[in-house]
């Protein structure tokens, strides 16, 4: 059985999904309890969604 590369990398927060490596990805980074929690989104369309 092969590994699905879509399975190990994150997913968009906003659409659901597989985030690739390219320069359109967004992640924002917020402090939940005392911790860094990171939104991955697939580019600025999903990113302004998300905050709307």
């Amino acid at each position: 059985m092969t590994d699905s590369p879509d399975d190990d990398g994150p997913r968009c927060d906003n659409c659901g999904d597989p985030i690739e490596a390219s320069p359109n990805r967004r992640v924002v980074t917020n402090l939940e309890d005392d911790e860094a929690a990171y939104s991955n989104f697939c580019d600025d369309d999903c990113l302004e969604e998300w905050q709307s």
